[in-house]
């Protein structure tokens, strides 16, 4: 009794896990009478923060649509496909290099169903749909039915089998939360940089003079400086809630992903990068400034907010472009709350040197003085400005599929940006802006090494080099991971490169044999044809050149596609018995998983996930 008590608690355990490792919590069916005799199928399934699923429209090379099967349907018969309720958000899926459609939160899906008798109808069927958090990918089947006529409509949110649906959820969450501390980081760095322009570092020393020397005590000059820097928080927040006003993913992914966005943003990028050039200055109107510096003269607490006010809206014309760009990281990403959380820390670092200054006024005898630095950081500046304008440019151009923007047109401009930077700051050429040459110093030589040596690496590119270093920021390459196809028997000999070209099994049998012949471990990859994530490791990680050659000579590959449709007696499908196994011997169904088993089965290393090349070379050499 005990025993089956413990297996009992065991597998709700089990099934609570899996809940949450493939990122739905429930998928449920309802139906009522349509239009035309039809009846309509509704399936909603809800879905964990951060996970995300596919739509149910087909698309050349991409992932695999949310799909129904029926299997068991009585007096009646589908009308039509599976269809969305609603309208997907769409991006740019590195992956597929293509635009992709999914839901995050809920997605809820539409089955006809054509009544062909009175009475009872009856439909029982399988839900087929893939879900991702950009760490891992996870195929699912869920068993879902409808019954209408004598009886009344049901729903049904069992799952078809707990083991095709666990994982591990921990991973994910953890990548979200270190993605938000990078971008936070960054945001506090856009802040700090925004000081040191030629708009407002100048400005500190007369600020926080007006601060202190507005009457009262040190201590209310101090209480002063914290109110300014509290002001400048509050200010810059509110510029981000503008932005989340709408406290919805799918209004922010949609700022990120439609062309309209893009576009200004690029545009926006260009104009700020000329004008940092010295081709024209961007300001706000100054009656603005005006107003905020009539009030800040009347003293007081309140002076300290509008001395905030005024230095936000008189440095507008050096930090919009910082500003910009955080809230476009924000957008693009698709989290209504990061463009408050990044606004807010961006103001905390833009007010930090005011703040410092208003306690510890002797700290401003120590600052660098102003001159001609400042202009060149503005430069700088403006050529990354100009970089990353391509960017929004190159999301436009692949949201209509225009192939204007190729991986090698894109790299060739970046590696010019990146050459001409480095010529500027040795001096070879000045901007008008530009103070009487005095000759470079170690750290202009400095960061025109580092400029210099990113022009030439770049121009690596151009032969062929993955520059995985910023795989993210640049077009991706033809993937060569989907020419590779399960052949029926024996090993595959794709074409290609990289990973897709060493010889592979598709079967783990077939693994095993060539593995006793051969006297070597088997490296299994758990994958499919529809999974970004798998596609991603194999352009990036897998490509690595040590890692390749240890894989190729060290192992016998078997790259198992969960996805794969051949006939099984026992599963239906391979795909489905390759999932059965990966769970119960790895006790996982995400995809990518790569594991290193010997001969008779037994696990010598992993398995592991999407990682980075160092831990996955640690994973290859146990």
């Amino acid at each position: 009794m005990k025993r089956r008590l413990l297996v009992l608690l065991s597998t709700a355990m089990l099934m609570s896990i899996t809940a949450r490792a493939d990122g739905i919590i429930s998928v449920k069916s309802s139906g009522s009478p349509a239009e035309n005799g039809l009846y309509e199928m509704l399936i909603t399934v809800s879905l964990n923060p951060g996970w995300y699923i596919y739509s149910s429209n087909p698309a050349n090379d991409g992932p695999m649509p949310t799909s129904f099967e029926a299997i068991d349907i009585d007096g009646c018969e589908l009308s039509g496909r599976l269809q969305d309720t609603e309208v997907p958000l769409r991006k740019i899926d590195p992956g597929f290099g293509t635009e992709v459609e999914y839901f995050e939160g809920k997605a809820v899906f539409r089955q006809m169903i054509k009544p062909l008798r009175e009475g009872a109808l009856t439909v029982k069927g399988t839900l087929f749909c893939q879900t991702c958090n950009g760490m891992e990918c996870i195929l699912n089947e869920y068993d879902v039915s409808f019954t209408a006529g004598d009886r009344q409509a049901a729903g049904n949110e069992d799952p078809a089998s707990s083991e095709i649906r666990a994982g591990q959820a921990g991973p994910a969450a953890e990548s979200g939360s270190q993605s938000l501390w990078k971008f936070l980081l960054v945001a506090f760095a856009a802040g700090l940089a925004g000081v040191v322009t030629p708009c407002v570092f100048p400005m500190i020393p007369m600020t926080v003079g007006f601060l202190m020397g507005t009457g009262g005590s040190r201590k209310s000059g101090i209480l002063k400086g914290i109110i300014f820097g509290i002001s400048v928080i509050l200010i810059y927040t509110a510029l981000g809630l503008i932005v989340a006003v709408f406290e919805s993913t799918a209004a922010t992914d949609a700022l990120g992903t439609h062309w309209i966005p893009n576009l200004v943003f690029a545009l926006l990028f260009i104009i700020f990068g000329i004008s940092f050039l010295g081709a024209f200055e961007i300001t706000l109107p100054g009656s603005m400034a005006d107003k905020a510096d009539r009030q800040a003269d009347k003293g007081g607490y309140i002076a300290a907010f509008f001395a905030a006010l005024a230095m936000t809206i008189v440095s507008f014309s050096c930090t919009g472009p910082f500003v910009g760009s955080i809230l476009a990281a924000s957008v693009m990403d698709g989290v209504a709350l990061k463009p408050v959380l990044g606004m807010a820390v961006f103001g905390l670092a833009f007010s930090l040197p005011f703040v410092i200054c208003s306690v510890f006024p002797a700290f401003i005898k120590k600052m660098p003085k102003s001159g001609s630095w400042l202009n060149m950081v503005k430069v700088v500046f403006a050529f990354i400005m100009l970089a990353f304008s391509m960017k929004f440019l190159y999301n436009v151009d692949a949201y209509f599929g225009l192939n204007i923007i190729t991986r090698t047109g894109f790299i060739s401009v970046w590696a010019a940006l990146s050459l001409v930077l480095g010529l500027y700051l040795l001096g070879i050429f000045r901007t008008k802006h530009d103070g009487q040459s005095e000759g470079a110093g170690w750290i202009r030589i400095c960061l025109s090494v580092a400029c210099l040596s990113f022009a030439f690496y770049l121009a690596s590119g151009l032969s062929g080099a993955p520059l995985k270093s910023v795989s993210g920021l640049i077009p991706p390459e033809d993937s060569p991971v989907s020419a590779m196809q399960p052949a029926p028997d024996g090993p595959t000999q794709a074409t290609g490169s990289g990973y897709a070209s060493i010889e592979s099994f598709s079967t783990l049998e077939e693994a095993v044999l060539a593995a006793r012949e051969q006297s070597k471990p088997i490296f299994i990859s758990f994958k499919s044809h529809t999974c970004s994530v798998c596609k991603m490791m194999e352009s990036t990680v897998l490509s690595n050149a040590e890692i390749l050659n240890r894989i190729e000579s060290g192992f016998i590959i078997a790259n198992l596609y969960v996805d794969d449709k051949r006939p099984d007696a026992e599963f239906r499908t391979l795909g489905r018995r390759f999932r059965d196994y990966e769970m119960r011997q790895f006790g996982s169904a995400s995809q990518p998983l790569y594991a290193i088993i010997d001969a008779e089965g037994n696990t010598l290393s992993g398995p592991v996930g999407s990682c980075s090349e160092e831990e996955f070379m640690a994973f290859l050499n146990p």
